[in-house]
């Protein structure tokens, strides 16, 4: 059986990178490659940013300076979010509604009150660039106070190539990013939950305010993407249909990534953010937990003809832990007494997998055999092989000592009728011999015998002792 695993193994291995042990033991085999063709995309300048591992993952002329437009809102509204209360109301300016009315606004009136919140969907959704004029101003006091706020920002996160004058993302030559930079600002921003949920919300209602009814927003974002599935976040840019981008973050099947595409076309946005999302399964390095062909977990069976049996998950969970690294990733097997009868295929339990000890998947565990109901010392964890093979070695001992026994018997048997028949032949010659000897002769013989012995004893001694005083 072990050599049939083997080779079953092999085989699912050969076509991959030689499967690896994690921190925990399990087998996982590596995925994911850094040099993976990628796919041609219309956008000018790109980036794709593995949140998991935190590094790049995939750039095109991802240092070129360009303009990122509307989403410059994404860093606006998180500032606004890090620095304000969402329930704050704000008053609108005469300046946040009439500065930019030649693009996309939610008809924002001077005075109007509406909250923080209220301003980040409206932003965020619609891209209303009086919505976010209103934000900086709520936030720095003036448009060119948030925007030095905006730039001192961008350079903590260690963006040299980034310089923000409005708060929107109006076209102004002194307004640039490059895809590297604007792909970390995505990162960070995107890690604020109440952002990054207002960010994918289908729609929204801004309630009544003091000046306006009551405002329904549907999301742009949404449209551009077509709403596929694993978004998480984003914001679009849009200056002509020629000239637009979109920002996204990603994460499916245990792959999370930030995604930038700027200078790009109207439907060009839309194929490539679809491109790059199934390219990052491609390029980035990761593990698949467990390896395919492999088993998770040795259990011990109670009262089963098999005592011990191989567990396995029911899936493959993709992990991406930092640095690439097999030692990040942990996994466990929860389940309770196993005990037979067993069938191939019954969940006994579950499997966990951690990746930088977070819990990223879980999978049902089961059995990989049929397990029989055993013996009646297979209630002590003894399989029917081993009491098979413990009362065959009793049965042959038994037979050895009984074949011993016999052959012990046989010997003695054989020594008493030879010391009989030798008896008999001595007792033969000494009565034949007392017959034709006579008394005189045999009186003669002893003497003759007794002074020869005396002799002999005598020359011993004088060679023992030659030469010793």
């Amino acid at each position: 059986m072990l050599l049939i695993f083997v080779m079953a193994a092999s085989c699912a291995f050969a076509q991959g990178e030689e499967p690896v042990k994690c921190k925990s033991g399990t087998l996982v085999a590596p995925i994911g490659d850094l040099q993976a063709e990628a796919p041609d995309i219309e956008a000018e300048a790109a980036a794709m940013y593995s949140l998991d591992l935190q590094q790049f993952v995939y750039e095109k002329n991802a240092d070129k300076r360009v303009e990122p437009y509307s989403t410059t809102k994404l860093l606006t509204c998180w500032l606004a979010l890090e620095n304000l209360d969402p329930d704050q109301t704000v008053t609108a300016s005469e300046a946040a509604t009439q500065a930019y009315e030649n693009g996309t606004t939610i008809w924002l009136k001077p005075g109007e009150v509406m909250t923080v919140r209220d301003l980040v969907y409206g932003a965020m959704l619609e891209s209303g660039n009086d919505a976010a004029y209103a934000l900086g101003e709520a936030v720095s006091g003036s448009e060119s106070g948030f925007a030095d706020l905006m730039n001192e920002t961008v350079k903590e996160w260690g963006c040299e190539d980034t310089h923000f004058v409005n708060a929107n993302g109006w076209k102004d030559e002194n307004h640039y990013t490059t895809a590297h930079d604007f792909a970390v600002i995505t990162a960070k921003c995107l890690e604020n939950k109440e952002l990054r949920e207002i960010s994918v919300t289908e729609s929204y209602t801004i309630p009544e305010t003091n000046m306006s009814p009551a405002r329904d927003l549907s999301n742009f974002l949404l449209e551009v993407t077509e709403s596929p599935k694993g978004l998480t976040g984003g914001k679009t840019g849009t200056w002509s249909e020629d000239d637009c981008g979109v920002v996204v973050s990603y994460s499916r099947k245990g792959l999370k990534s930030a995604i930038v595409l700027l200078k790009d076309t109207k439907e060009g946005r839309t194929k490539d953010t679809a491109a790059l999302m199934k390219f990052s399964h491609d390029v980035t390095p990761g593990f698949a937990v467990p390896a395919e062909g492999s088993t998770v977990e040795s259990a011990r069976v109670r009262h089963g003809s098999k005592t011990r049996t191989e567990l396995a998950a029911d899936k493959v969970t993709l992990a991406y832990p930092k640095d690439n690294n097999a030692d990040e990733i942990t996994t466990e097997a929860v389940y309770d007494r196993l005990e037979a009868p067993l069938k191939k295929g019954d969940v006994v339990g579950e499997f966990h997998i951690y990746a930088d000890d977070r819990l990223i998947g879980k999978q049902n565990l089961i059995a990989t055999e049929d397990i029989e109901t055993g013996w009646l010392p297979s209630y002590l964890y003894i399989s029917n092989r081993t009491t098979a093979i413990v009362l065959g070695v009793i049965g042959a001992l038994v037979l050895l000592i009984l074949l011993l026994r016999i052959y012990n018997k046989s010997r003695s048997r054989k020594r008493r009728r030879l010391r009989a028949m030798q008896a008999a032949e001595a007792a033969g010659r000494s009565s034949a011999a007392s017959v034709s000897t006579p008394s005189g002769d045999r009186r003669q013989t002893r003497t003759s015998d007794s002074r020869k012995s005396k002799k002999e004893t005598r020359k011993r001694l004088r060679e023992k002792y030659r030469g010793k005083h």
